[in-house]
């Protein structure tokens, strides 16, 4: 049985750039409010994830929710990643596509692996002239 990662760090940005030779990721735009004039927002997102504790073959799953109604509006889950080493790091560097966001609000991007909820973070949808919630 694989064992349950622990979550180290959680980001959202802009987007995530991965050095070709070395495997480097650099995050772009680190935000936790998304800020317009109307709805629907729709932006592409970076995800970040570190993650230890994690030995064995894994499916990693990231679903979008709008927090007020628990409702999902995006999900991306990756190929089949074996890790080898318990004491070592994975790091997740994905690059959702765009998405559109239908609400002012908070929105959850919630990490699982295989199945088994990991963690996750949130960002707040605010319109032009309101404040958030302070969420990162």
């Amino acid at each position: 049985m694989e064992s349950i990662p622990s979550v180290i760090a959680i980001l959202i940005c802009d987007r995530i750039i991965v050095e070709a030779g070395t495997g480097k990721k650099s995050v772009i735009g680190v935000f936790g409010e998304l800020r317009g004039h109307t709805l629907p927002m729709v932006v592409p997102i970076g995800f970040y994830a570190r993650l230890t504790d994690a030995e064995g073959k894994y499916i990693f799953r990231v679903d979008v929710v709008y927090s007020n109604e628990s409702e999902q509006i995006g999900r991306l889950e990756t190929e089949p990643i074996a890790v080898a080493n318990r004491l070592g790091f994975v790091e997740l560097a994905l690059n959702l596509p765009p998405l559109p966001f239908p609400r002012f609000g908070r929105y959850e991007f919630q990490l699982y692996g295989n199945d088994v909820y990991l963690g996750h973070v949130t960002m707040d949808v605010c319109q032009i002239g309101e404040t958030g919630h302070g969420s990162a």
